[in-house]
């Protein structure tokens, strides 16, 4: 059986946590941390800017929702 602790580093506490559960992964082979990536690179940022700016000034190319579904459901 796996667990996942998510914990948020907004709060102060919660570096020293962090910091004792990295210790205990050195000594503990089943002890595993893996730390997320919850924010967009400035890249990724930048790439829907130019996407979502596109689709302000070529509407015309677009389709609706229904469109599109349309089109899945008829395969």
């Amino acid at each position: 059986m796996n667990y996942t602790v998510k914990i948020n580093t907004s709060d102060k506490k919660s570096e020293s946590i962090i910091n004792l559960l990295k210790e205990l992964s050195d000594d503990y082979s089943f002890i595993n941390i893996y730390e997320d990536e919850t924010e967009l690179s400035k890249e990724m940022e930048n790439e829907l800017d130019l996407r979502y700016q596109y689709v302000l000034k070529n509407p015309e190319e677009g389709k609706s929702w229904e469109e599109v579904k349309k089109s899945l459901t008829s395969l």
